[in-house]
């Protein structure tokens, strides 16, 4: 038999499937454990300034710099979230190909389930090979 085993390859990308699905529910368990430790942190740090502020009406400031660095905390790990999300897709994309639930040339899915998102279109989703015959006769 030449090529590929088709049922290997339904197989291997069952595996990755269940592997990126595994790896997108943890990010989103952690994601959202630090999202409540986040905002449990900053309301006793809010909590701490707006005492201190009513009790010393120079320490007025404290706002001006807590409040940006709660913002840039919080979003920081959200925009990574995004980042590793979109990576896994790329990733998903690239190893459709296995039994046949990757893109195909012209950009289109096949054989693919509604939880699927389509690529960017900016950029292929994999290899093309010109297999065109040349004309000058050097093959």
């Amino acid at each position: 038999m030449l090529g590929p085993d088709p049922d290997q390859q339904r197989r291997m990308a069952g595996e990755m499937d269940r592997s990126i699905e595994q790896i997108e529910r943890e990010t989103s368990a952690v994601l959202k454990r630090l999202v409540v430790r986040w905002g449990i942190r900053w309301a006793v740090v809010f909590a701490v300034i707006f005492l201190l502020t009513q009790s010393v009406n120079w320490l007025d400031w404290l706002w001006w710099i807590a409040v940006p660095i709660a913002v840039v905390s919080l979003a920081v790990p959200l925009l990574f979230r995004r980042f590793l999300i979109g990576r896994l897709e790329r990733v998903r994309g690239q190893f459709g190909m296995f039994g046949g639930q990757g893109e195909t040339i012209d950009g289109s899915w096949h054989d693919a389930g509604p939880a699927r998102r389509e690529p960017p279109r900016d950029e292929p989703a994999g290899v093309i090979i010109d297999q065109r015959p040349r004309g000058d006769g050097d093959d």
